[in-house]
């Protein structure tokens, strides 16, 4: 009936005027005293009554012939108890990675209000009748005293925005459209070479697409699942005897499904957003970044940031969503350092444990799978020390004794997981270690360049040259890794952020190089940084290796001018020999006369398109080639 609809006085018991919408959800009697006006209840709560445009297919069913409901059975006082038992422990109506058709979300109450809720429903609950039905406005999943954990139910659409099912459809046809027949292969390409080294996908979502049932997936996740394995495509025996469908393309279908998939949000929507920033190509720096924070944002709304351990949810749910968390946890840290934005998640607003290798690998996995596994546990290990590093990264104005004090613990916790890797690791043999062990060289760096921060606002000298030579060593260690690496590496499951860490490397290296104290260690620097430059160019072009982009991009200019002003210090040309003047001081002339061959210009970070150096409040004042 619609609200508009006049109601007048109803009569004693009588249902030719259904009672309005909230005392039917609340079981009460709606009485309307006054014509045209809120039946009492709605009235004393300064609300309208609100009625439903049209019956319930539930509603429909419990009717009989003539129209009228049928009379449910009075439940006993054991039903009455079991009724409320199961009620009170069920587990909130999130939204799962399958299709969802409810028009209701969960929410996680923050701690404070949570504990309120929960003690005003404790006392509720022992001064109700027995025979009210309980409220389905908030749900409990730990009745923990001290730590409740609560969801509150709230529309997943926006008020006025039609709740629709096809979100997505459009970009799945056209890609399904694309992939024709081989759509299934490309599925299997999913499993065999980004889901066993980055398994956020609970294993209900991971049999429903090994059975091709991709009706029953959200269509925004089904859209990425497509566009993250399209990338492995001539890896496939089968699909690399037809052409190769345009990454780009591809992926930008698979982005608009996932920011359409915001509008009606849910745990799916997490699913699908992580595995987009963990894609390759990674082409969009800004998108990813806005991408990055509403993804995290999301992941704190539906509570994915606490432990579900003790939850009265089930164990496949439970493992589901401590994995689909460190995936988050995951793209915002290494995003953080890859596009130099501070961290979304702060340390200690958390506490999924970590993930175990019973929970992500299935009875029949292989040891490829079980190696890959292993080298994601490691990463999640290695993670969560980068978030203790992160805030001395970004901090501004830090005390520079309490900061060379935190890398010093923070260095002795990287020696420790070093420690902890399998005999197998640091070998490049196996599948995923060459992503994992690329990390933990990257993470010396980071903590090295740290150091040299604290060092140099100290004012130490030898404490700086010291900091500088460790830094210098863990960037020449790194590019030795990256030289010693070759085809089936470049092809294995490779992180996005590689590709920005591996211009940090390169720029801290060129900055090593300019501070050397002499021109030995600059011509080998100089050396090994040319034959990086191409490596990663040959791998880039014969093992279409996307990670190197950006350090082409951003580094060969520069590698190639410092080489050439290397080169004209160490091999002068005649006219440019030191002419002794009247005080009997040695100048150069000609060459480094020119404006554009002045090497002050060269040793300008901004030239070097690199803006870390703004961050470490670095003194500009850096020493000549000249000894």
């Amino acid at each position: 009936m619609s609200n508009n609809t006049s109601i007048h006085n109803r009569p004693y018991r009588s249902h030719r005027v259904p009672a309005c919408t909230r005392c039917r959800s609340r079981k009460i009697r709606c009485h309307i005293d006054i014509p045209n006006e809120p039946c009492l209840s709605c009235r004393e709560r300064r609300l309208k009554c609100q009625y439903g445009d049209s019956i319930s297919t539930t509603d429909l069913n419990e009717m009989n012939g003539n129209g009228r409901p049928l009379k449910k059975p009075r439940l006993s006082n054991d039903d009455t108890a079991t009724k409320k038992t199961t009620s009170s422990q069920s587990a909130p109506s999130l939204p799962k990675n399958s299709v969802s058709t409810t028009d209701q979300s969960s929410i996680m109450l923050g701690p404070a209000v949570a504990e309120d809720i929960d003690i005003l429903q404790r006392h509720i609950s022992q001064h109700k009748p027995s025979d009210e039905g309980t409220s389905e406005l908030y749900q409990t999943v730990s009745h923990d005293a001290l730590n409740p954990i609560i969801y509150l139910s709230v529309p997943r659409n926006r008020r006025g925005l039609r709740p629709t099912n096809s979100i997505g459809e459009e970009q799945v046809e056209i890609l399904e459209q694309i992939f024709g027949p081989f759509k299934y292969e490309v599925l299997q390409l999913f499993f065999s070479y980004v889901h066993c080294h980055f398994p956020i996908l609970d294993d209900e979502t991971s049999s429903i697409l090994r059975e091709g049932s991709t009706e029953k997936i959200s269509k925004s996740l089904l859209c990425v699942v497509y566009a993250i394995a399209s990338p492995n495509w001539r890896k496939s025996d089968i699909l690399k005897m037809h052409p190769k469908p345009d990454p780009h393309y591809v992926w930008n279908k698979a982005i608009n499904a996932v920011l359409e998939d915001f509008l009606s949000p849910s745990l799916a929507t997490v699913s699908a957003a992580v595995l987009d920033l963990v894609g390759r190509p990674s082409i969009s720096i800004v998108g990813n970044i806005t991408l990055c924070g509403r993804t995290v944002g999301l992941a704190h709304t539906l509570g994915l940031h606490r432990d579900p351990s003790k939850w009265k949810v089930s164990e496949d749910e439970k493992s589901m969503r401590i994995r689909l968390w460190w995936g988050v946890l995951i793209t915002d840290y290494w995003a953080s350092i890859a596009y130099g934005t501070p961290p979304h998640v702060a340390k200690g607003f958390y506490d999924v444990p970590m993930p175990v290798s019973d929970s992500l690998l299935s009875s029949k996995a292989t040891m490829a799978q079980k190696y890959a596994s292993t080298c994601f546990i490691h990463l999640c290990s290695l993670t969560e020390l980068l978030g203790d590093i992160l805030p001395l990264v970004y901090h501004i104005g830090p005390n520079p004794e309490e900061l060379e004090r935190a890398v010093e613990q923070l260095g002795i916790r990287l020696n420790n997981l070093e420690s902890q890797l399998p005999e197998w690791l640091p070998l490049p043999s196996l599948a995923g270690t060459s992503n994992l062990w690329f990390c933990f060289l990257s993470m010396r760096l980071l903590l090295n360049r740290v150091a040299l921060r604290a060092a140099v606002l100290i004012g130490n000298a030898q404490s700086k040259c010291a900091r500088l030579d460790e830094l210098r060593a863990s960037s020449a260690a790194l590019l030795d890794f990256i030289l010693f690496l070759g085809e089936s590496q470049f092809q294995d499951f490779w992180l996005p952020y590689a590709a920005h860490l591996l211009v940090l490397a390169t720029m801290v290296d060129l900055r090593c190089l300019v501070e050397a104290p002499n021109n030995e260690i600059r011509s080998a620097s100089i050396l090994r940084l040319e034959r990086f430059l191409a490596h990663i160019q040959s791998a880039h072009d014969n093992y279409d290796w996307d990670v190197a982009n950006y350090c082409l991009e951003r580094c060969s200019d520069p590698i190639n001018k410092i080489s050439s002003l290397l080169a004209q210090e160490t091999h002068p040309p005649p006219e440019a020999q030191p002419n002794i003047n009247e005080n009997g001081s040695g100048e150069l002339a000609t060459a480094l006369d020119d404006p554009s061959f002045l090497f002050s210009d060269r040793r300008d970070p901004n030239a070097f398109d690199f803006s870390w150096e703004a961050l470490w409040d670095t003194p500009s004042a850096m020493p000549n080639f000249s000894i």
